[in-house]
């Protein structure tokens, strides 16, 4: 049995469902890579929505990357180690868009080897890749997730 809705009680408010209108893509540029050549990820985030929101972080970091192989074990990821003090907000207004580059030189650990303690790795082998992004943000009073992010399919040669 439910409880009474909005319609049964006027003064009854229920919130709104969390990232109602949210987006969060990943990319490549290219879908074929040489040995060594850099590949350029692209995250972007975009309130599609029509209402403004605010995002909680458990830091500083919005979302965590990771470039995955075809039998789906992270080679590479962008996790942080390094703590903050505090969690981070940022408020999301309708329309608005973040966009962040990324760049990964198909080595093995860190992408970004100055957020962590440890050192890059060797060099991945040939094969197909996919990068995914989780959002760490989360709506004040709700415990949802924000779905994954997945890139397509490419290829280092």
């Amino acid at each position: 049995m439910s409880g009474p809705t909005p319609d049964d009680d006027p003064g009854l408010t229920v919130p709104p469902p969390a990232f109602v209108g949210f987006d969060l893509q990943v990319m490549v540029d290219r879908a074929v890579y040489a040995p060594g050549e850099t590949v350029r990820i692209t995250v972007t985030a975009a309130n599609q929505g029509a209402r403004a929101v605010e995002h909680r972080y458990p830091g500083w970091q919005r979302f965590v990357t990771s470039v995955r192989d075809e039998h789906h074990r992270v080679v590479a990821h962008d996790e942080v180690s390094r703590t903050a003090e505090e969690p981070a907000i940022d408020r999301w207004l309708p329309g608005q868009m973040t966009i962040w580059p990324l760049y990964w030189n198909q080595t093995r650990g860190p992408l970004v080897p100055a957020w962590v303690d440890e050192p890059p790795g060797t060099q991945v082998e040939p094969g197909r890749y996919r990068v995914r992004v989780t959002w760490l943000g989360r709506e004040s009073g709700s415990r949802e997730q924000l779905g994954d992010a997945w890139s397509g399919v490419f290829e280092l040669t």
